[in-house]
């Protein structure tokens, strides 16, 4: 799993707007890099989320969620992404919670 600390370098913050997270650029070594984790293959676009991994005599092939292969030396560093991480507290903002409507109670007489 890839994390700032053990990235061999990290960038810079990259903002995302909501609900997407954002991310930290990121440099790892290619022996860290597991499905699941993200990648930059492109400087120019957001990461990748790596789908598998093959080494085979020194070069790592990367395949995304899309099915497009990239392939890199197997020992050297590769442009990664560190997701941030989720807030704990999943509750709605104060300004998006909704009040309860209470229901107009029954005034009447016998019917």
């Amino acid at each position: 799993m890839l994390t700032l600390a053990n990235a061999a370098l990290v960038v810079h913050h990259e903002p995302v707007a909501p609900p997407s997270l954002g991310y930290t650029l990121t440099m790892h070594h290619s022996s860290l890099i597991d499905p699941g984790d993200l990648w930059r293959p492109n400087p120019d676009e957001h990461p990748h989320v790596v789908r598998s991994i093959d080494r085979f005599e020194g070069r790592l092939t990367i395949t995304d969620q899309d099915g497009h292969s990239f392939h890199y030396p197997s020992d050297g560093l590769v442009p990664t992404a560190v997701a941030d991480p989720r807030a704990a507290n999943t509750r709605l903002p104060q300004t998006w919670a909704r009040r309860l409507r209470r229901r107009p109670e029954h005034q009447g007489g016998d019917e």
